[in-house]
Order: C-alpha cells, then structure tokens, then sequence
C-alpha cells in the first residue's frame, strides 16, 4: 500500500508574470540554448482549485488563503501567506495537507494547515468563495550545480456564473530560496526574449475581482478614533476606546494562531487599556461597567496563556545559565510547562469561539458605533476642563502608595503600586495628543518605573506558579526537576530583589519638576468657566 505524501510548511518563493499567450514562451522553453543552463519538459497537469473561507473573511483576515486542490488521483488542503510582489517576486509560506482518498472538503484534513483553519475560524463554517481550473505546462530548470526551479505555463480559467469565464495566462518560476541568485539571469533573460510583465495580482486576487467579491475592511469602522483638543469629555473617551478595540479586534487572528507571542500580548494591552479609559472616564461615559466586566473576563482568559508564555521564554533563556547535567530536569520542566500552556489555549480558544465573547464583541462594536448620548449633560464638559483631574487623581494614588514603599515591603505593595502606574500611563497616553511633549515625557517616566515593577511581579508570579508546579504536577516530577524548580525559583527570587533595588532610582523622578511642568501644562490648557446668566 502506498503511502499518502507527508505534509510539509515551507516558504515558497516565485517570480510571477503575465503572458497574453504562453504558447510562445513554451516553444521558447523548448528551443532555447542558455550556456549553463538546462531545460527539460516535464508533463502538463490539469488543475482544479477551490478556494474557501468564512462569511466573514476570518482566514483572509489572518493573511492566508485557503484552497483544495484536486489533482489527476488526489488533493491537498493548502494555505498560503498573502504577500505582494517585489520586482516580480513572491514570498509566501506555504502549508499542505493530503487529504484522505477519495475527499475533498477541508474539513476531511489532518495536519498543520487543517489545524491553523481549525483555531483561525472557531465554529465558523467554512464555504467556497470560487474555483479556478488550470492547464499548467511544467518545464524544469536546472544549472551544473543542480536542480533550480519549476517552470510553470499556466492557463487558468475563472467560472463566473452564466457569464463568459475569465482567462489568465501566467508564467511563474518557483525557485528554491538558496538558489534566487542562481536562476536570477535565466529569469531576466526569459523575461526580455518573451516580452513578460511582472504580474501586478495573484491568481486569488484576480479572482476576488473577477467573481465580485469585496472584502469588507477590517477591523472595521467604529468611528472617529483620534483625540482632539476641541473634543467633549464623552467623544474623547469613546475615540480611545475606539482605537484599543480595534486593536483587539486585529489581534485576535494572531492571537488564535498562536506563533507569535506578541499578538496575544497586544491583544490583552488593548483589553487592558479599554478598561483603564473606562474606568478614568467613568463620571462622562455612562453604562460602560457591563462592558468592562466583560473585558476584564476577556484579559483574565488572555492572562492565564500569557503568563505562561513569558515563563517558556525565561526559561528557554536561562536553560544554557545553569550546569548541562541539569539538562534533562530542565526539558522536563519545559515540557510540562507547555502541557499546561496548550491547556490554557484550549481554553482560551474556547472563550474565543463563545457565544459570550461573539456577544461582547457584537454589542461594542455597536456602543461603539452610535456613540456619546446627546441627553447625558456630564459628558458634553469639554475633555480639556477634566483631563487635569483624571491625571491628577491618578498621580495622587501613585504617589500615596509608592512613597509607602521600603525594602521591607511586602510583594503585593509593589505590584499594587504597578496597577496605580499602569493607569497613571495609560491616562497620560490617552491624553497625549492635547497635552503634547509635556505628557509624552512623563509618560516615558511611568514606563521606566512599570518596566521594572512589571519585570518584578513577572518574577513573583513565575515563583508562585513553579512551586505550584511542583507540589501539583500530574505526573509527579522526579527529584532532579524539583531541584531545578528549586533553583529557578531561587533565580527569580534574585532577580526580584535586583528589582526592588532598581526601583528608587525609577521612582524619583515622578517627584519633581517634570510633574510641575506637565501640571502647570494641562492647568495653562483648561478653558475657562463659563459665566453664567440671569434672565
């Protein structure tokens, strides 16, 4: 019985012109003699694509597309990064799955790709957006060194319901990425004996064109997002909002997709700074709390993976600090933190595919959309009147719980003292564009003190969570990882005292003039109170 091919992630690199005819360019092919070059035919293949996405584009939104390719006695599930062309040249990943003998449907995957779909589109179901039937004629293109490239003649029709199809006619040269250099002059001298032109779109591109569709923006428009000076209370608030959910809003793709850390990072910052904006401007933005509960549920279920992300990478970072006989207690550790991290995106992509999360996203968008009410008289102040007091309110609460701080204090006075930083900054960022360079440089000062402050509940939270580790890990771990969780606990409880000591040298600066001048700044930018008048 004969295997079914392997499934395989590789970077795919072309040059991708448009031909009027290819029939030229293969007698071409055929006839040319390049000096250190060979061409040999190959076998010519008819192609049949069905791409696929959800109604609501969430793959597209992720930067891939998504087809089923039937061939002459199979198919695969492929998924390819979108990029543009440069100097005619794509780069894109490429992921392909076979499909079982006999299926079609993307669903009937199991591989990479099929779980890259299955974690992008959540319960979404996925349907075809359109076909393309393709002739490809393949020429193989190789030098003294060896094989370089395929050389596809491809003529691609585009079903356009009762309408006369759409014709493209593409030569597309698909290089090994060592060997772009190599094939390069065969590639220009082709491209000036035929007469080719880069292609401007892709085949998915010139699809979407051909078929109608239109893909809606995204994230999309909730209104005016910029802060201005001539802004009330309630409009400035709901610009930052705006601007923080649609952030969360674009990383949710990568935050789903799980490959880069940061997405998921920014993803829970945005969740963050939205219940921060909530929260300081509370009295000029009424019935917010609903939707800040829901948030905060939202950045907890962020948390819970993000933490442990930055445990794997610390621990990825130390592993070479400590003796190489600890290795494998180290790879043991390693390994049932990302058992606990896979846990906890099981349950994030969970949260992510619920009616709850569907819910909340839907009923912002709207809040978002229709904006300040007229009727609520508190939120029509002019934001250049209350920014002095939200700021203010904020530095006073810093300043009363860090100048409490000593070296005896407990873990939790600085991690308190990180939260009243954390709004501080975020404030002084939502309100940087009125109050210009005076807010942005007192912001950077929060950030230096949040910096270290933030590196240090990072590390009380890695030692709660490690000794948890040890005293509940399923199976239990062998003698030679508790010493090691013992020894990495013992690193981070250093690190953590390095960072209390860091801590007056970033505190300080908050105290003295740069405050008076950003204070004197929002005072000097208050409106003056209106008089009022009797009849």
């Amino acid at each position: 019985m004969t295997e079914p091919p392997a499934a395989e992630d590789h970077i795919e690199v072309e040059w991708q012109f448009s031909a009027f005819d290819v029939r030229p360019v293969a007698r071409w092919l055929a006839n040319t003699s390049i000096p250190g070059y060979t061409v040999e035919p190959g076998p010519t293949k008819h192609l049949h694509d069905v791409y696929y996405d959800t109604a609501d584009w969430r793959l597209h939104r992720a930067g891939f597309t998504c087809r089923v390719r039937q061939k002459a006695s199979s198919a695969e599930l492929t998924l390819k990064s979108m990029a543009a062309a440069v100097d005619a040249v794509r780069s894109r990943r490429e992921i392909n799955d076979p499909l079982p003998a006999g299926e079609t449907l993307p669903g009937a995957a199991r591989g990479p790709s099929a779980a890259i779909v299955t974690a992008l589109i959540g319960r979404q179901p996925l349907a075809p957006i359109f076909e393309l039937r393709t002739e490809r004629q393949i020429f193989n293109l190789s030098d003294q060194t060896g094989s370089l490239a395929e050389i596809a003649l491809d003529v691609t029709t585009i079903p356009v319901g009762e309408d006369v199809p759409v014709r493209l006619s593409r030569v597309e040269v698909e290089v090994e990425a060592t060997a772009v250099g190599r094939a390069q002059p065969f590639a220009d001298l082709m491209t000036a004996a035929m007469g080719l032109a880069p292609a401007i779109t892709s085949k998915f591109e010139s699809a979407l064109v051909a078929t109608g569709h239109r893909i809606p923006s995204f994230p999309p428009d909730l209104g005016p997002d910029a802060v201005t000076d001539d802004m009330t209370a309630a409009e400035a608030a709901y610009a930052i909002l705006r601007r923080q959910f649609a952030l969360v809003l674009s990383n949710e793709a990568g935050t789903r997709l799980g490959e880069d850390a940061e997405h998921l990072h920014d993803m829970r910052v945005a969740t963050r700074r939205m219940r921060a904006a909530m929260s300081a401007f509370r009295e000029y933005v009424p019935r917010a709390e609903p939707y800040r509960r829901e948030l905060g549920w939202l950045a907890g279920v962020l948390g819970a993976v993000r933490d442990l992300d930055v445990q794997v990478q610390n621990l990825a970072a130390w592993r070479n600090t400590f003796p190489s006989v600890q290795a494998d207690a180290f790879a043991s550790i390693e390994k049932t933190l990302n058992v606990q991290r896979d846990r906890m995106r099981a349950r994030m992509l969970a949260a992510l595919d619920s009616r709850r999360y569907a819910r909340m996203v839907e009923r912002i968008t709207a809040w978002l959309r229709r904006g300040p009410p007229r009727s609520y008289s508190a939120g029509a102040e002019r934001v250049l009147a209350v920014g002095p007091s939200i700021i203010e309110r904020r530095y006073r609460r810093l300043r009363r719980h860090g100048d409490a701080i000593g070296p005896r204090s407990a873990p939790a006075a600085y991690h308190a003292l990180r939260i009243d930083g954390k709004k501080l900054r975020y404030a002084l960022e939502f309100l940087a564009p009125i109050y210009g360079r005076r807010s942005a440089e007192f912001a950077r000062r929060v950030t230096a003190l949040q910096d270290v402050l933030g590196l240090h509940q990072d590390a009380e939270v890695a030692i709660s969570s490690l000794e948890a580790l040890a005293h509940g890990a399923r199976p239990r771990l062998q003698p030679d990882a508790l010493l090691a969780i013992g020894a990495l606990c013992e690193r981070y409880r250093q690190q953590a005292e390095t960072l209390r000591g860091e801590f007056p040298a970033v505190y300080r600066p908050l105290l003295g003039a740069e405050w008076r001048r950003l204070r004197h700044t929002m005072e000097s930018c208050k409106p003056a109170p209106q008089l009022r008048t009797t009849g």
